[in-house]
């Protein structure tokens, strides 16, 4: 028995999964997958019955179909409810959370807040994704509905933080791949490398990502991948980008299902969970940034290097002190940026996941962070001795959430309240340009026919921000490179000096 035993705190009590190798049948609904996920998470509690009759609140992810991702399959009128009934399990609180990958931590972060608070006695949060189905459908020209009448009203969180900028569209970065290669050339023109010597580094990263996902059963994309082969053209490795190839970037053609079931731990004693089964929250941050080209500073994470401290702070904690961490790895720059705020220079690259990422283990919406939270209460089960970190990431580094783990009751009891990062600071774009500037970053898109233009962000010489587009020589490595930019009724035209 716990001295100063903190009833009041969250608590995690069961975590499942599925995927297609669990869920019967050819095409799987994301609602079976969900209903498969909550009865393994439910039967991980010990005590299945009692926990479901005492769920109030069910948290859903939103999935890709309600997010403006649309394979035409349609989705239930209300996920939550919906999710839950697939289960067995019903509640009164219905919440979908908003889009974001960043969701499925800032969720559990919100409601380990009520639990703390008494607002909420037992909580479900599930995501499910089932886009591998939709794809395969559509590709054998079957027709899937989705979608499930519902009146029942609840809490439909939908905002309108902006992704994309108007600027950044106009300007042909119309895809998360496109816009994270900007991020990732302003990080290796930082860093004063060139383009082989950052291949190689993005290699090594990934291709210790890609032994991680063979530990993972539910892993859609197992497999162990060489720094040779993730920089080689086999296994439809084709170029994205001048920077990514496919295996660098998230795989979203998956089914997948993820549940995790929060309460007090006063609550947990009460209803006979073993308390080995009990994961604590120990501390929670979260922080938001503009859009990627009004950034002051584009190849680091403003977001990532508020919340990771701050989160540790709460716990008590140095990153030195973590054991198992999973860093949101949709492309290597995510995890290069949590690497850099970590500054933890005795960790493996390998020791960055745990489920072997959004590429390897896959990238199920905005609902990867499920499954890596999944991950680290099973690693802290087999081996507690050390808290845990795991980060959410949504949209191009925009939105981020931070969660610090612990299996036994922290030091320092957690407040309820996640910190929050203070507002960002934005750079207007000069909608005008005339003259010279300097190129921060650049992006070329590979197509069927090769490589187009680059899209470049600008520094102009009056020390204003810019974008424009730019035909060069694939060869040629813009960073730093000097240009003559000038206003373009749609998109900036920049020329090489």
């Amino acid at each position: 028995m716990m001295t100063n035993f903190d009833a009041g705190a969250p608590v995690i009590i069961g975590v499942g999964e599925a995927s297609r190798k669990t869920v019967a049948g050819e095409w799987p609904a994301p609602r079976e997958l969900a209903g498969k996920a909550i009865k393994t998470a439910l039967a991980d509690t010990g005590q299945s019955d009692a926990v479901a009759a005492a769920i109030d609140s069910i948290a859903a992810i939103r999935t890709f179909e309600d997010s403006g991702v649309s394979l035409g399959t349609g989705s239930p009128d209300n996920a939550p409810e919906a999710f839950g009934a697939a289960g067995g399990v019903r509640a009164e609180r219905l919440i979908y959370a908003d889009v974001g990958g960043q969701s499925p931590q800032a969720m559990l972060n919100e409601i380990a807040g009520d639990i703390r608070r008494g607002s909420c006695q037992m909580a479900l949060i599930v995501a499910a994704e089932a886009t591998g189905t939709a794809k395969r459908a559509r590709k054998a020209g079957v027709t899937l509905d989705w979608r499930l009448p519902s009146d029942t009203p609840f809490d439909n969180r939908l905002s309108s933080f902006p992704i994309l900028s108007r600027t950044e569209i106009r300007h042909g970065i119309i895809s998360m791949p496109l816009a994270y290669s900007l991020i990732e050339n302003a990080r290796r023109i930082g860093l004063g490398m060139n383009n082989d010597a950052y291949a190689n580094e993005m290699a090594a990263l990934w291709s210790a990502f890609s032994a991680k996902a063979e530990t993972r059963p539910h892993a859609q994309f197992p497999g162990f991948r060489s720094p040779e082969v993730m920089m080689g053209a086999d296994n439809a490795n084709y170029p994205l980008t001048d920077i990514y190839r496919r295996w660098h970037v998230a795989q979203d053609a998956v089914d997948l299902g993820a549940a995790v079931i929060m309460t007090s731990a006063g609550k947990a004693r009460e209803l006979g969970v073993p308390q080995d089964k009990w994961i604590w929250l120990a501390g929670a941050a979260e922080a938001a940034e503009p859009p990627l080209s009004e950034r002051p500073v584009v190849h680091r994470s403003a977001a990532l290097d508020f919340a990771i401290p701050a989160a540790l702070n709460q716990a008590g904690l140095e990153p030195s002190d973590l054991g198992p961490v999973d860093i949101y790895s949709c492309f290597p720059c995510a995890v290069f940026a949590a690497i850099d705020s970590m500054q933890d220079a005795g960790r493996a690259l390998g020791d960055y996941t745990l489920t072997g990422g959004l590429s390897f283990f896959g990238g199920p919406g905005n609902g990867y962070s499920m499954y890596n939270i999944a991950a680290m209460v099973d690693a802290l089960r087999r081996d507690g001795s050390k808290p845990a970190l795991v980060t959410a990431n949504g949209g191009v580094m925009s939105k981020q959430a931070v969660g610090i783990y612990t299996a036994d009751q922290p030091a320092f009891a957690w407040s309820g309240e996640a910190a929050k990062g203070p507002s960002p600071k934005t750079l207007a774009l000069d909608d005008g340009p005339l003259g010279k500037a300097r190129v921060l970053s650049f992006v070329r898109p590979a197509g069927k026919d090769g490589f187009g233009p680059a899209t470049v962000l600008l520094e102009t010489e009056r020390g204003t921000r810019t974008m424009a587009i730019v035909d060069s020589p694939l060869d040629a490595d813009l960073g730093n490179a000097m240009v003559h930019v000038t206003r373009g009724e749609k998109r900036h035209i920049a020329t090489l000096i």
